[in-house]
């Protein structure tokens, strides 16, 4: 999805302003990252910070382990009934 070559590519790599991302590009961007990395549908407040490929990173970074967390958590709760 980047329109540059990898060896250009750094954190700081801006969306709009490196990559000439726009508005349908970052939809795009957002269900591919939701789809390729199964992280469920991402709220809007989340993705609209999201300005660099640093961002990207710490955002799947963030929702994976929170997604982690809450298997986790689920799995230690006590069947009710039992």
């Amino acid at each position: 999805m980047a329109p540059v070559g990898e060896a250009a590519l750094a954190d700081d790599t801006e969306l709009i302003a490196d990559l000439a991302y726009d508005s349908l590009r970052l939809i795009e961007l957002t269900l591919a990252l939701e789809q390729g990395f199964g992280l469920g549908e991402l709220a809007q407040e989340r993705t609209a910070t999201v300005t660099t490929l640093g961002d990207i990173v710490r955002l799947v970074t963030e929702v994976r382990q929170e997604t982690e967390a809450w298997q986790e958590t689920e799995a230690r709760q006590p069947e009710e009934g039992r």
